[in-house]
């Protein structure tokens, strides 16, 4: 089915998946495994705030409870991601518990194929983000902490299926991320933290406002996703609502020219925090517009597309030309993280079918793209002593290791064949040139444009002449080569199988069921609103 999406048959709907049976599938039926998902990291987050350490005895206990407890989680969604229904358009892993009824607010948790697609990256991320932060020596207990917090967070917003409950993960998430970078940041530690602290804070503020204005418009009796989002609201409304929505989405996904927080966090945050700010935590921005807007306010999200597809243009061009124009490595992976996020928000824009289908893939793909380049480049300027373009020239001979992971790197953020990004990108392109070809043209034009800003930096720093007055060079640490080779290899896998291996001679999945086949699941109702949408 993808394959047929991605050359671009003008399908009207996107078909349902054919159901599949999983090798080992039905061994795990917890009803609580999103709560599950949330709550061990902060519990686990609470013990290591109180462990005995004295003198950082223990630092090297802390990190492996850290990855252990993130690979047990990864293990846990794995299963889950397995069992998934694909055939079912419901939400599945669904918990609904009473919490405030005098407001009508539900601990209710649920995930349909976006949402359980964002759970992988969400799983997957966690294990890379503690790899990559194996570097912290100071403070070791509080960070770990703060790290499994905002893992928390993330995946508490991912699987909210309460407005009033998605509020609080979505508010709460600023809160350990921005002491992180106070912390352990670089030496503008304290100008990131607070740029993110203000342009995260008012995205909240709009989400919360939206929630609001759902909750009144809608009798004032309940946060449920399933009452409220169902309910039709008067075409002036959904344009409020969906510019609140839109609003809080561009804060965070980032958009231009809500970006001022991404260079600077990106620069100076610590490496862990890179990766998980740039993957799901800006994924966030996407996904909500998704779930909120194009899912539930059809008539504000078809007035509000032009908008978003002309923001989604602007923040690709900036980001390559900015790229092109710095003299900072680390700012030209920042400003290069801004691409997949455009791309994404182009395909949601376009509000057909297939673009749907293209952003949708690309909340994981694009996740994995921005993590990719942004910390490739920072890890480079540790192990070369420097992050100047100016400085540095032709290490990649010193680098072998780092050199290959960031020409991965670079093909993933182009999405050039192979690479998970290619599929997703195609779908939203093929999408967009039908509804909106101005916004198209630019973002592809945005990405030759990024074409050329990496071909320039990565050809100075890795295979131009070597500068004999650099600071001495190291390749990557074995940490760092798992991580990042992590990230690269999700996006290979993704983009060389991505309905999953099969039991040769059938179509029976091995042990992946494909994310190609389960982002799909509930697809067809999303889209229903835009199925007959041709163009203007």
């Amino acid at each position: 089915m993808l394959a047929a999406l991605a050359a671009g048959i003008h399908l009207q709907t996107v078909p349902s998946p054919t159901p599949h049976t999983i090798p080992g599938a039905g061994i795990f039926q917890s009803s609580y495994i999103l709560s599950l998902a949330i709550w061990i990291p902060v519990a686990v987050a609470v013990v290591i705030s109180v462990l005995p350490n004295p003198r950082g005895r223990f630092d090297t206990v802390i990190k492996q409870i850290a990855f252990f407890t993130n690979l047990g989680l990864m293990f846990i969604l794995f299963i889950a991601y397995n069992q998934f229904s694909t055939f079912l358009p419901n939400v599945q892993y669904e918990e609904k518990i009473a919490w405030l009824p005098a407001i009508g607010a539900v601990y209710h948790l649920g995930v349909d194929g976006p949402g359980m697609v964002m759970l992988v990256l969400s799983g997957l991320i966690g294990i890379i983000a503690v790899l990559a932060s194996q570097g912290v020596r100071e403070r070791v207990r509080s960070y770990f902490a703060l790290l499994l917090l905002a893992q928390a967070c993330v995946t508490g917003a991912i699987a909210a299926h309460d407005l009033f409950v998605l509020v609080l993960f979505w508010s709460a998430a600023t809160v350990p991320i921005t002491l992180l970078i106070l912390g352990w940041g670089g030496a503008r530690r304290e100008a990131a933290a607070w740029r993110l602290a203000a342009y995260w804070g008012a995205g909240s503020v709009a989400l919360m406002l939206a929630v609001m204005g759902i909750y009144a418009a809608t009798g004032g009796t309940s946060f449920d996703m399933d009452a409220v989002l169902k309910s039709p609201l008067a075409p002036r409304a959904e344009v409020i609502v969906g510019l609140g929505i839109f609003l809080a989405a561009a804060t965070r996904l980032p958009l231009f020219p809500f970006h001022g927080w991404a260079r600077d966090v990106y620069a100076e945050a610590p490496l862990g925090v890179v990766v998980l700010v740039a993957s799901t935590g800006t994924r966030l921005g996407a996904y909500l517009v998704l779930r909120l807007l194009v899912a539930a306010e059809p008539d504000g999200a078809r007035l509000l597309s032009p908008l978003m597809a002309g923001l989604a243009a602007l923040t690709v061009i900036y980001g390559a030309a900015a790229a092109l124009r710095t003299v900072d490595l680390r700012h030209a992976g920042a400003y290069l993280a801004l691409v997949p996020g455009g791309v994404t928000a182009l395909g949601l824009a376009a509000l057909t079918p297939i673009s749907l289908a293209g952003s949708v893939l690309g909340l994981f793909t694009g996740g994995l793209a921005a993590a990719l380049i942004a910390s490739a480049f920072t890890t480079i300027s540790d192990r070369a002593q420097t992050r100047n373009l100016a400085v540095l020239s032709g290490v990649g001979p010193r680098m072998p290791k780092l050199a290959w992971l960031t020409v991965l790197a670079a093909l993933g953020l182009l999405g050039v064949p192979l690479m998970a990004t290619f599929t997703s990108n195609e779908m939203t392109f093929f999408g967009a040139f039908k509804t909106q070809p101005v916004g198209g043209f630019a973002v592809a034009a945005g990405l030759a444009l990024t074409a050329v800003a990496l071909a320039v930096v990565v050809q100075r720093v890795l295979f131009g002449a070597p500068n004999t007055d650099a600071p001495a060079v190291s390749d990557a640490s074995l940490g760092e080569t798992w991580y990042l080779g992590m990230l690269a290899g999700a996006l290979l896998w993704v983009g060389i199988v991505p309905g999953g291996p099969k039991l040769p001679g059938t179509d029976q999945p091995l042990f992946d069921p494909g994310i190609a086949n389960v982002f799909v699941a509930d697809l067809p109702e999303i889209v229903a609103p835009y199925a007959g949408t041709s163009g203007p």
